[in-house]
């Protein structure tokens, strides 16, 4: 069985990740991966692939959102990879900036993974009154079994 763990985190997506270590204790898995989806490409898609020549000072202030995204990724990772710890399970991580949901579902058809495990809500600005935006197009568009954390 693979497992794609979604982060952000959040205190949810900490839950999701402390659900995930309870349940593979004590079963055969053979891969679960950590997920963190940056959602900044939204507002530069082609300077992700290459594609648009910016100024030298454009290019500056990308540079700076380059090491933030870093800082920031090592923090969500380190957090989560740390529940982990003394549990004798491989763990991999997986960074991607894009829509966040999209690329989460593509990832986890991909990757062929089995179950997709995510925070009902994240560190999003707007909270919903039910469930996340992110979550619930997840459950939408994500063709694997898909467990919502509370």
């Amino acid at each position: 069985m693979k497992i794609l763990v979604c982060i952000d985190g959040s205190p949810n997506s900490q839950k999701g990740v402390e659900v995930v270590v309870k349940m593979v204790e004590d079963c055969t898995v053979n891969e679960i991966s950590l997920i963190h989806v940056h959602e900044s490409a939204q507002f530069f898609p082609d300077y992700w692939q290459g594609k648009y020549p910016f100024t030298t000072e454009e290019k500056k202030q990308i540079s700076k959102l380059d090491k933030r995204l870093e800082e920031e990724r090592k923090q969500v990772f380190a957090e989560a990879l740390k529940k982990f710890e003394g549990k004798n399970i491989k763990v991999g991580t997986i960074f991607k900036v894009g829509h966040p949901a999209e690329t989460i579902a593509e990832t986890a058809e991909s990757g062929g993974f089995d179950l997709v495990v995510i925070g009902r809500r994240g560190s999003g600005g707007v909270k919903k009154l039910f469930m996340g935006s992110v979550s619930s197009s997840v459950l939408q568009l994500v063709k694997a079994n898909l467990l919502i954390v509370k």
